[in-house]
């Protein structure tokens, strides 16, 4: 265009604006500038002005094709903070060039950029979806139909805010922010109260009803007010076991194609009534039990991470070329994907971070730290084999890896892409086992007064060592995602005995080497102590490379995989049920028909009935194979990609024991017997025990028989022994169940204390120093447990608890529900609601007294209505 002023043409001219480092680590917007001999104009943040302009000067740097900057200063926390900045450049811009198209890729200048294309008269989303998408308030106040409920906190009223009157858990979370920063889920007004306090008075803040679900976004280009390309891309963040809300991995397109119509629809609406008109909008949505979609927010700019890449992997084509048509003016289009693409976010051990390592790949990990080049990843043909394209390590060797609190806390991720779904799932867990991030601690983490080391975290056995142990002599591993998710930092404070908690990949039992790398050795350890199922298997392998008695790494293996176990015991003379691994719902059918009609559906490494299911001829097999494979605990268990396993197994009938034996190098010694009581449910979750079980002597020795040949098969060598029994009709011959090398749960451990008068928590720490075995004893009376399990819905009222605990016997009356909270059907041991304690001089009577204590107890609830309803 002339300059009739200056009597000149104006070179015509694009602004980019955004991150100088999103702008280049991934340079299409740049290639597709230049490639069209537009002088390409870059608004970016004013804290990186030095490295811009020093690679604008490095010889084949992406940045040498940037013709002009405009640094500008803001706090992504305050409104407009960019703004004067950004219209200070254009004004100067506009005397100069011929400025025909204008398009943020990052967060913080959208809304400058939405004001300059009104202004210039080139496309743009549009005044109004630029500012709502920049506010997660307005975004509330335009879209109420599909947003979760939430109050507008702004700055100067946080005192306002009526923290014990919110229906709880609900979310935290700064209005103006991005990357996750800042979010997070709240259990109750103690920490809402904590946050609102310590949150920068001058921000404007939203608590928001929890949305729960699978969550997802929605990548859409849209012209002229129309959609002109749409797709879905599945999610998965720290949520399922954290308080925070970091993303995990995205997939690309999402392979969850039940939710796809009801998504794509409600996002069209949501850019209608943002008359959003020219641009790309990215949109975070969570579908829940009801399968309506609930708006989490919306971006009016290109996704970040690596979604870009992945579409292009899925596609073939460039998701960047087209937008930048877009902000042209030019038509677009855009291609359905035809492989499917994703990328992973591994989460770390926190402390510094030394390697990243890769086996059995020919791919290199790439070092592009905070502010490093992404290597280019062409796209592969449509029928190419599952293919990882690239690892990429986001921190520098040295940096210091911390919790997951925003997207900036990761350090290594991994692109990959398939032909199909499953084809994708393998090769991602493939690539997950190959991968080894080493931290080392960032300062000595292990006192020298620390004499026990516990895998796992157990607030119960915690409680019962600061009376068994001196002060500071407890080292307690744990995963930072359960550390994060049961807010176990301070627990030195609250536990006298213990010395430190140290995060550590308990549970990756795939690499148990990296945590016996990770952990040094305490000067005076005694032993290695197993506290929870997911970690038995890391405890096995610390006691070994220290010398210290424990399961043994092999027996461990074997104690933590149910199908293993099948096949280590066949032929051993133990009975079990008719078995078979299951890889589908096919399988579960057909063995089935094979077996009468019922059958028992199981994960293989779970714990707690997780995800147990008893299916009779008309149960809907798919169903269950959903629920099944579903089943986890988010707050107990940490992700390590391990592959899914499953069993189906003949279904027996008759009473359910379990078998709890204190082993010394190889030798069972102590033995209990537990009664079981299951509630009448396809869940066969326990509602009771009794120890000890009132069984015939002929019952209870073949019992001990079998668990001694059970040890002596695994090569079970030191430690406890939790094995679960059913005494087959017709001849009540017992067939074995499962086996944990681990301390029993359920209140079992009390029982056997109150029943035997010994300390069942000493007994194990015995074995494990190597101070010898635990004689087999009589018991001195009966002890029974008796779990609440009221009908589902929200508790209105809860009374008797006082009258229980002074009932005969009673020992114990704890409740796990309070007015307010919801009850849920029980699946698993976690859905109980409370449980009764009870003593009595043999176990029937403990069992009536543990009975008639609990029937004392009354918790009210009342149906909810459905998940989203208003």
């Amino acid at each position: 265009m002339d300059d009739p002023q200056h009597g000149r043409q104006r070179p015509a001219a694009f602004v980019l604006a955004g991150s100088f480092l999103v702008v280049c680590r991934s340079p299409a917007y740049l290639d597709e500038l230049t490639r069209r001999g537009l002088k390409i104009l870059l608004i970016t943040p004013a804290a990186g002005r030095d490295e811009a302009l020093a690679k604008a000067a490095e010889a084949g740097h992406p940045a040498t094709a940037i013709d002009d900057f405009a640094f500008v200063d803001g706090d992504p926390s305050r409104d407009n903070s960019y703004l004067p900045g950004a219209v200070a450049a254009a004004r100067r811009w506009r005397e100069e060039y011929d400025i025909v198209g204008a398009c943020a890729v990052g967060e913080t200048q959208v809304e400058p950029i939405g004001l300059l294309a009104d202004a210039l008269g080139v496309p743009s989303p549009g005044l109004r979806a630029t500012r709502a998408c920049r506010s997660k308030y307005l975004q509330r106040w335009y879209l109420p139909e599909c947003s979760p409920a939430a109050v507008v906190v702004p700055p100067g009223e946080r005192d306002r805010v009526d923290a014990a009157a919110l229906r709880y858990p609900v979310v935290f979370k700064p209005a103006g922010r991005h990357s996750s920063s800042g979010v997070e889920s709240v259990a109750g007004p103690g920490r809402l109260r904590d946050l609102l306090a310590g949150h920068p008075p001058h921000e404007t803040v939203l608590i928001e009803e929890k949305a729960t679900g699978q969550e997802y976004s929605v990548e859409s280009l849209v012209q002229g007010g129309d959609i002109v390309f749409a797709s879905v891309t599945r999610k998965e963040t720290t949520d399922t076991h954290a308080a925070t809300f970091v993303e995990l991995s995205h997939t690309v397109p999402g392979d969850r194609p039940a939710d796809e119509a009801a998504l794509l629809a409600a996002n069209a609406g949501m850019l209608r009534a943002l008359a959003f008109r020219d641009g790309v909008a990215h949109a975070e949505w969570r579908v829940g039990e009801d399968r309506r979609p609930v708006l989490m927010e919306v971006a009016a700019r290109p996704p970040g991470d690596g979604l870009c890449v992945l579409y292009e992997l899925a596609t073939g084509a460039s998701l960047e070329r087209q937008i930048i048509r877009i902000a042209l003016g030019e038509p677009a289009a855009y291609p359905a994907p035809v492989r499917v693409a994703r990328q992973v976010y591994l989460e770390h051990t926190p402390g510094v971070l030394r390697d990243v390592t890769v086996t059995g790949f020919d791919v290199a990990p790439a070092w592009v730290g905070e502010r490093g080049l992404w290597p280019r990843t062409g796209p592969g043909a449509a029928g190419d084999p599952p293919t990882l394209r690239a690892i990429l390590v986001h921190q520098d060797r040295g940096a210091r890896l911390g919790a997951l609190r925003s997207s900036e806390d990761r350090a290594v991720s991994f692109l990959i892409d398939a032909p199909t779904v499953a084809g994708l799932d393998a090769l991602e867990a493939d690539v997950r086992a190959a991968v080894s991030i080493d931290t080392v601690p960032d300062e000595p983490p292990v006192p020298g007064s620390v004499t026990h080391v516990l895998v796992g975290h157990s607030p119960v056995m915690l409680g019962k060592l600061d009376g068994l142990l001196p002060a500071d002599s407890v080292l307690v591993l744990e995963e930072p995602e359960v550390i994060a998710a049961r807010e176990l930092a301070g627990l030195a404070e609250r536990h006298a005995c213990v010395a430190a908690l140290l995060p550590a990949a308990t549970q990756d039992e795939a690499h148990p080497e990296r945590v016996v790398a990770a952990v040094p050795r305490p000067p005076q350890v005694r032993a290695v102590v197993p506290v929870v199922e997911y970690a038995v298997v890391t405890a096995a392998a610390l006691a070994e490379e220290w010398g210290l008695p424990g399961a043994g790494s092999k027996a461990a293996v074997v104690l933590r995989d149910k199908a293993l176990l099948r096949a280590t015991l066949a032929g051993a003379g133990i009975a079990q049920p008719a078995w078979a691994s299951a890889g589908g719902p096919d399988d579960v059918t057909a063995f089935r028909a094979a077996y009468g009609g019922e059958v028992v559906l199981k994960p293989a490494n779970r714990q707690a009935s997780l995800g147990v299911q008893l299916l009779g001829p008309a149960d809907d097999v798919t169903a269950a194979w959903t629920h099944t494979t579903a089943a986890d605990e988010p707050a107990l268990r940490a992700h390590h990609g391990e592959s899914a396993r499953h069993l189906v197994e003949q279904r027996l009938r008759g009473p359910e024991v379990s078998v709890e034996a204190v082993v010394h190098e190889g030798v069972v010694g102590f033995v209990n017997v537990t009664a079981k009581s299951l509630q009448d449910s396809r869940h066969p979750v326990e509602t009771g025990h009794t120890v000890p079980a009132p069984l015939p002597e002929a019952t209870t020795s073949a019992l001990r028989d079998a668990l001694v040949r059970l040890a002596g098969t695994v090569g079970f060598r030191s430690g406890i022994l939790h094995s679960e029994w059913i005494l087959a009709e017709p001849d009540g011959r017992p067939h074995l169940i499962e086996c944990a090398g681990r301390m029993p749960g359920g209140g079992i451990t009390v029982l056997i204390d109150e029943a035997y008068g010994i300390d069942i928590l000493g007994c194990l720490l015995r074995v494990l120093e190597g101070r010898g075995p635990v004689e087999p004893r009589p018991a001195r009376r009966g002890a029974a447990v008796r779990f609440l399990t009221p009908p589902p819905g929200r508790v209105a009222a809860v009374s008797g608890a006082d009258r229980a605990r002074t009932a005969p016997g009673v020992l114990q009356v704890h409740l796990a529900v309070a007015p307010g909270a919801t009850v849920r059907p029980v699946t698993s041991s976690w859905e109980r609601a409370g449980f009764v304690i009870a003593t009595a001089e043999d176990a029937p009577a403990a069992a009536r007294h543990a009975m008639d204590a609990a029937g004392l107890i009354d918790v009210v609830t009342v149906a909810e209505a459905p998940a989203g309803a208003r």
